[in-house]
């Protein structure tokens, strides 16, 4: 199987589970151990590649008014709700996605700031780096040339091993954001909730502004959501808001069907690899 490389880099204090929510899974983490126990293989050092198989949009916001420009709008839009199925143990990943909207033509005052938090009640999953599956990652430089990961490892057990490979960018663009100049804090962890802050950048951006975001959980209850943004400036504030849910917990993971998605995949991406290199030829 082909997996994505997993870089290794230094980590800021904010992308780290606390050490007391960490305490709060290790119920969970020692039930995830044993679904891989009795799914057969035991862990190894491999991944298992899980598909979404049961999603729902959430509603659109109502567009508000933005500070200090009255006629430009904001929008929380293409919010969504995705999940694995459960495995043994009966957990299931869950995505939680949305993108915050700007009108093209308002005009940021220095000190702008985005907050955008997702509520699930649940504690967020973690990659196999140990750190919290939120993206876009903080960064003090700006998120416009961070790049949109195709595939994300999260620890889960199925398969008989202890990660599992999501595809996350089919329903992503190319950037985190549509302008440059943006910039991203984590600020601190707070237990079922993941907050995202941006310092948006002083001007008037010369197109609309998108800032798409997502957060990856882990549970055993019925996938539910809450998604919101709130713009701060000396002009005032404005808030965005939606919510959503799946109507019941996720259905076992089929892992033969699965395996079978898996090796067709691999098939049509060596097939594809084989054209290009006759074609390089």
């Amino acid at each position: 199987m082909r997996l994505p490389s997993i870089k290794r880099s230094s980590v800021s204090p904010d992308e780290r589970i606390p050490r007391g929510a960490i305490i709060v899974v290790v119920v969970g983490v020692i039930a995830t151990i044993a679904a891989a126990v009795l799914s057969g293989n035991g862990g190894g050092g491999s991944a298992a590649h899980l598909e979404w198989v049961r999603q729902r949009k959430m509603p659109d916001s109502q567009q508000v008014a933005v500070p200090g420009n009255p006629s430009s709008k904001m929008q929380l839009v293409d919010a969504k709700i995705q999940s694995t199925g459960s495995n043994v143990a009966g957990y299931a990943l869950f995505r939680v996605l949305a993108t915050a909207k700007i009108d093209q033509g308002v005009k940021f005052e220095k000190g702008t700031k985005l907050v955008c938090s997702i509520h699930t009640g649940v504690l967020i999953a973690q990659s196999t780096g140990g750190l919290r599956m939120l993206y876009p990652r903080s960064s003090e430089t700006g998120i416009y040339g961070q790049p949109v990961e195709e595939e994300v490892v999260a620890e889960f057990a199925s398969h008989g091993h202890l990660a599992a490979v999501l595809m996350v960018n089919e329903d992503l663009r190319a950037r985190y954001t549509t302008v440059k100049g943006v910039k991203l804090e984590w600020p601190e962890y707070e237990v079922g909730t993941e907050n995202l802050e941006y310092l948006l950048p002083e001007g008037t951006p010369k197109t609309t502004v998108k800032l798409p975001f997502y957060a990856i959980f882990k549970s055993t209850r019925r996938p539910s959501a809450s998604v919101s943004c709130e713009l701060s400036s000396t002009a005032g504030k404005a808030k965005v808001e939606t919510k959503g849910h799946l109507e019941t917990v996720a259905p076992p993971i089929d892992e033969e069907a699965e395996e079978e998605n898996e090796e067709q995949r691999e098939e049509e991406t060596e097939a594809s690899e084989e054209k290009e290199s006759e074609e390089g030829d």
